[in-house]
């Protein structure tokens, strides 16, 4: 069992550190929102929202998409589209808002949904709604007039609108053959400047369709460790701050709330010892869950088994929890042994700073449980961009057997938001090859109600019980520190979503 004991040497040097690397900043002024978020975004580009970190920023700030979803029961709502309908099974049309602008003066119109489709789905340029969300079937936009837009799809997809929600319109002049860190959109405010490696700053756009945000400035910026983070708060440097660990969140300005993002151990287990089923039940049974809750894992984390909450359509409620039985991870390992698997073979455990508060924590933990039951591990925590290489396919052939931490979101409401690219052969964050796998995703993400919901069902059993392909870890929860000064309150999308515009000063 892991004590919370075990924290707080590093609590205490984290302190000492502050008291010295902390200068009193000015105070926030009434036309300044500061945010500090936990890393640097990869791109500012619209077409790479199906990353977290460059979401938070861009989504509904800089960039808009065609619909919102609802965060409170996944509602498809309207936002550059006003309206939609299904025409046939491969046909939908789109009735686009009139009155748009981007932020550099041109038109939002239906051929500019056209060319960010288009653009989105490219593979030459390689974003990540296209490797993601939009992956698996063919989008053909046509711009029937200046606001009607016409989708045409290769296969069904019964829930076009939700997918819409993920791509982020940008403006015409958007490169289309390549990715830019200047990006233009339609939100509530615009980009005035990426200082690399130190913050984005955010300026009200003065033509904005909608509700004006309250506050003109907003500044983005990042910093890695959870106490740090708090106390910007605290001295009036930020004025919210995302991802505060569990040991630091000790403020009455401290919200907790649950953010959409299941927690897991990605297996490659296309390498050996972990292509084998064995090995990979051991793995789960050596994880003493109920002993990281409440130590590296916030108290309000609840134990996965699999990677989409209870919310989420298509969640199998039948899949039990892995039980902490080290001694019978020992016997699996004993076994695969002595049938010739190389169970000693070094695994290494790729994990990501600040992934999530203790990040690093966790995984030292972790490693702590494998080697215990005998499993040769060896941990490597990275930096963003060298893990997202590990994340992100193609991996390359020669390669050693390894476990990924990372972190998995849903907050469209939907398993096909979930499955497709992360765990079907051609998924471009995936391990897998499993054709009976790649069947039933392709069948569920074709269909529609209770057929829909059982073959997602199924699927969901395949990977985590029938075959065992992840080490599931928690449904999580984040807290984030808010300035008493501010109006704002987080809610399941702030992970990927800060909604700038509904924040005010008191």
């Amino acid at each position: 069992m892991l004590h919370k004991s075990t924290l707080r040497g590093s609590a205490l040097l984290i302190a000492t550190m502050l008291s010295t690397a902390l200068v009193q900043p000015a105070l926030a002024q009434s036309d300044l929102v500061t945010v500090v978020v936990t890393d640097e975004p990869k791109s500012l580009d619209p077409c790479d929202t199906d990353l977290s970190n460059n979401a938070r920023i861009l989504r509904n700030n800089v960039t808009e998409t065609l619909v919102n979803l609802d965060p409170a029961n996944g509602a498809v709502l309207p936002s550059l589209a006003t309206e939609w309908r299904q025409i046939d099974d491969l046909t939908w049309e789109f009735k686009l808002r009139e009155g748009v602008t981007f932020h550099d003066g041109s038109a939002f119109d239906a051929a500019a949904v056209v060319a960010a489709l288009a653009r989105a789905t490219n593979p030459d340029i390689g974003c990540e709604v296209g490797l993601a969300t939009l992956q698996g079937n063919t989008f053909t936009g046509e711009a029937v007039d200046a606001t009607t837009l016409v989708i045409k799809t290769g296969t069904v997809e019964p829930i076009l609108p939700n997918k819409l929600s993920a791509l982020d319109i940008g403006a015409p002049v958007t490169p289309a053959d390549a990715k830019t860190r200047e990006p233009i959109g339609t939100g509530p405010y615009a980009l005035k400047a990426w200082s690399a490696g130190q913050s984005v700053a955010l300026q009200a756009f003065d033509d904005y369709w909608g509700d004006k945000p309250a506050i003109a400035n907003a500044n983005i910026v990042w910093r890695g460790e959870s106490a740090v983070r708090a106390a910007m708060v605290d001295t009036g440097e930020a004025q919210i701050a995302f991802e505060i660990a569990p040991q630091d969140a000790t403020s009455a300005n401290d919200i907790a709330f649950p953010n959409a993002e299941t927690s897991l151990l990605r297996i490659d287990q296309a390498i050996a010892p972990l292509d084998d089923k064995r090995v990979r039940e051991a793995l789960n049974l050596a994880i003493d869950r109920d002993g990281l809750i409440g130590t590296v894992f916030n108290e309000g984390a609840t134990k996965a088994m699999q990677v989409v909450l209870p919310s989420v359509f298509g969640y199998n409620p039948d899949i039990p929890v892995w039980p902490y039985d080290p001694d019978r991870a020992r016997a699996l390992l004993d076994e695969a042994r002595a049938a010739g698997v190389p169970v000693d073979t070094e695994i290494v455990l790729y994990g990501r700073i600040g992934i999530y508060p203790n990040s690093a924590e966790s995984m030292e933990a972790i490693q702590a449980m494998l080697l215990d039951v005998g499993f040769n591990a060896r941990l490597e925590m990275m930096e963003t961009t060298p893990w997202l290489e590990k994340l992100i396919g193609p991996f390359p052939a020669e390669r050693q057997p390894s476990l990924l931490q990372t972190q998995i979101d849903n907050t469209e409401g939907d398993a096909v938001f979930t499955l497709p690219n992360r765990f079907t052969s051609g998924g471009n964050t995936s391990t897998l090859a499993d054709p009976s796998v790649d069947d039933l995703i392709a069948r569920a993400s074709a269909a529609t109600g209770d057929e829909r919901q059982s073959l997602f069902q199924q699927a969901f059993a395949n990977i985590a019980v029938e075959a065992i392909n992840i080490v599931p870890l928690f449904h999580m929860v984040t807290i984030a520190r808010v300035s008493p000064d501010l109006n704002y309150v987080p809610d399941v999308q702030a992970g990927n979503e800060i909604k700038l515009r509904s924040i005010s000063y008191k």
